[in-house]
């Protein structure tokens, strides 16, 4: 099933300029006196309007560029039209729908193209993703600025899927992949994965199951654990009623302490009392007092002589009773600092005591803690040992269906590698300068001028080898830009141009736009030339536009 490009439409919305290309459904050659005249545009242009995104020169992206295609699939005509990122389709000059993006137009083209390519893309999760239209188109076109260096590719926005899984799109097209390759080979990749990142944390979890059973070596004993308990216990009572007590011996230390400072004063103060209150023991001596008053002196009367000798022994008494009970305050004093220094060595055996107890029983806790810590890993082990078992077998059953796959790549490959060495002898490359064993897709890392050689050689083989494999699968017209890159002399060019051109292993449609080559398409029946005349730098035409202006308005009015 062949897509047939009938005609394109490019058209300068802002100037009011438009471009109309018609093309046959067999061989075409896009050509011009000069350069500068617009052919790359064109040629981009195509694969542009049915959703891929190219390398536009920057005069061109100025441009508000409207680009409608038609084109024939399944005896089916169909209209798609392109404004920015927004898409208009046509089936049979009926309008069907506009679509707002690139992505809804996809699933569009997947109704019209019978084709899906789901590919795995870069992110960390491996996500598996529908690919844009250019997935469609890239076996199929070789961009003039970028297509023809190794490993360079002809549309741009393809950077969400690594180099394998492009080429993996290649064996779409081929009839060999399919939706279920993708998601079975995605299962197989992230199994082996999980297997081995399973299988190092086995390693791990086992050298620290080792560790911690040398340790639990280390420190095997028996434990009363209920005994122990009851002692901690036991010696956590007994020291709590120690500090108790310790806190009332000192209390009643204090106590004394402070009433012992304070009889020693008053001890002291009486002292001091009776030395002054002494009376004058020489006999014969009359005790006389002076009258403030009169100044005169008279004899003290014996009741006050008396008083002073009964005054004098009361302070005598008082002295005797504070001095008793100093001696047994300094008693009682002393019987407490024992009993506060006995407490406290008793406290410290205690505290010593649990402390032992509580090293023995933190073992123990150790021990316990250890033995469910190597219990756990024991565990982990076990699962992860199951788990690999469970995910060997999946793989090992997605590998036998994944194996039918590769047994019928392998056969594709035998029949492009035929197919290519045909055509590289055609072309006049060297076996030397292609590996022998290569696959739809893989770039040729080949010297000079034979790069493009090279180039065509694939395309032309890689249709081939669709035709063969898989003839009901939707094939693309050849769009080629420039096979003249890379200073291809005279008669090589010549060769490559006249291959495509005479090309009749397969009907796909043949677009090849070339400065050279006119004379030899004159010499190949039915080869379709279109001679761009327009001035340099100015593809477009007021004329044109005027032609075709109420076609584009009533296209633009349904943007």
């Amino acid at each position: 099933m062949n897509l047939i490009i009938t005609s394109i439409t490019i058209v300068d919305l802002t100037n009011k300029e438009a471009k109309r290309i018609r093309f046959s459904e067999d061989k075409n050659l896009l050509t011009s006196e000069r350069n500068h005249l617009g052919k790359s545009v064109i040629m981009k242009s195509i694969y542009y309007t049915l959703g891929a995104e190219v390398f536009f020169p920057k005069p061109i992206k100025a441009v508000n560029l409207l680009t409608y295609i038609d084109f024939v699939v399944d005896n089916f005509d169909y209209r798609v039209c392109r404004l920015n990122r927004g898409f208009v389709l046509y089936k049979n000059r009926e309008f069907v729908k506009k679509y707002i993006s690139v992505e809804a137009f996809r699933d569009a083209l997947e109704d019209i193209f019978k084709l899906q390519i789901n590919l795995v893309g870069k992110d960390a999760l491996g996500t598996i993703t529908k690919c844009p239209p250019a997935f469609y188109y890239m076996p199929y076109y070789v961009d003039q600025e970028n297509g023809w260096a190794v490993n360079s590719f002809s549309f741009d926005r393809m950077g969400q899927f690594d180099l394998p899984q492009r080429k993996n799109s290649y064996f779409f097209h081929l009839g060999v992949f399919d939706n279920d390759y993708v998601r079975k080979s995605k299962l197989q990749k992230a199994n082996e994965r999980k297997i081995t990142q399973l299988s190092n944390d086995n390693q791990r979890y086992l050298t620290v199951i080792e560790t911690l059973q040398n340790g639990l070596d280390d420190t095997q004993m028996s434990f009363d654990v209920t005994s122990l308990e009851r002692a901690i216990n036991t010696r956590q009572n007994e020291i709590k009623g120690i500090l108790e007590d310790i806190a009332k011996s000192r209390s009643a230390l204090v106590e004394a302490e402070d009433e012992h400072i304070q009889l020693t004063h008053d001890k002291e103060v009486l002292a001091k009392y009776i030395k002054k209150k002494v009376p004058i023991s020489d006999e014969g001596v009359e005790e006389v007092v002076e009258c403030p008053r009169c100044g005169m002196f008279f004899e003290r009367s014996m009741t006050q002589k008396l008083e002073k000798m009964y005054l004098l022994e009361s302070l005598h008494d008082d002295y005797t009773n504070i001095t008793n009970e100093i001696n047994k305050l300094e008693k009682k004093i002393a019987k407490l600092k024992t009993k506060f220094s006995e407490k406290q060595d008793l406290l410290q055996f205690y505290e010593k005591s649990l402390a032992d107890n509580q090293e023995v029983y933190n073992a123990y806790l150790k021990s316990k803690a250890t033995q469910q810590l190597l219990l756990e890993y024991q565990t982990k082990v076990g699962a992860n040992i199951a788990e690999i078992e469970r995910l060997g077998k999946e793989t090992s059953d997605i590998k036998k269906q994944l194996a039918g796959y590769n047994e019928e790549r392998a056969q594709t490959n035998n029949i492009y590698q035929t197919n290519l060495s045909k055509l590289l002898t055609e072309l006049d490359v060297p076996k030397d300068q292609v590996e022998e064993e290569i696959e739809p897709g893989t770039a040729i890392i080949a010297s000079g001028a034979y790069g493009p050689r090279c180039k065509v050689a694939q395309m032309l083989s890689f249709v081939q080898t669709q035709k063969k494999k898989c003839p009901d699968m939707i094939s693309f017209p050849l769009v080629i830009d420039s096979p003249n890159v890379l200073e291809q002399d005279k008669d090589h060019l010549e060769s490559v141009i006249r291959t495509l051109l005479t090309w009749d292993k397969t009907e796909n449609q043949i677009i090849v736009a070339s400065i050279e080559g006119k004379e030899t398409a004159n010499s190949i029946p039915d080869v379709n030339i279109i001679l761009l005349e327009n001035p340099q730098n100015h593809l477009f035409s007021k004329d044109e536009y005027a032609s075709y202006e109420q076609e584009i308005s009533e296209i633009f009015t349904v943007f």
